[in-house]
């Protein structure tokens, strides 16, 4: 187990940075809900870095679907609202521990999705403020409501449910 605290290790920090200007940055699509939202996250992992929790990589775990996420960043990052997030992403990503999420998984979704938490109870920053996560999809077409995506995509995520703007998924509390 490698423990270490966030102000050692500048790329966890950074990447903590760069989410919390994602959070200030994003497009709320006119919604209060989204934008008290993203207020409460920036404010939380402002909380967390100055906290200067411990960051713990106990289990590195890497899932099927993992073997499209260089493509799927490569395409973040010609996203002008996601590029300097996915690299900082980059410099941590063989860091994380890939999970499902599902306690029993959904036939046929088992090579085509895994989470990874970046921050919160139990990913590498350790914190009880935030959760802030990725969610990786395997490239297939997904048929969502009103919208279709053609995958690999990296969606950056934080508690709650979801909402949907025109540029990311973003999850609001409940």
């Amino acid at each position: 187990m490698n423990e270490d605290q966030l102000n050692d290790c500048p790329d966890w920090r950074y990447l903590l940075l760069e989410c919390y200007e994602l959070y200030s940055h994003l497009d709320s699509g006119g919604s209060h809900l989204i934008r008290s939202h993203q207020r409460l996250v920036r404010e939380a992992i402002s909380r967390t870095m100055k906290a200067n929790p411990q960051i713990t990589i106990d289990v590195i775990a890497e899932k099927p679907v993992t073997k499209h996420l260089k493509r799927a960043l490569d395409e973040g990052k010609n996203q002008p609202h996601l590029s300097s997030v996915i690299r900082s992403f980059e410099s941590i990503h063989d860091r994380l521990n890939w999970q499902y999420g599902y306690e029993k998984m959904p036939r046929g979704l088992e090579n085509k999705y895994a989470y990874a938490e970046i921050c919160g109870p139990n990913g590498p920053v350790v914190s009880a403020e935030v959760i802030l996560g990725v969610v990786l999809f395997a490239r297939v077409v997904f048929t969502l409501p009103m919208r279709m995506m053609v995958l690999p995509r990296v969606i950056f995520v934080s508690r709650g449910q979801f909402q949907k703007t025109t540029k990311v998924f973003i999850l609001r509390d409940q």
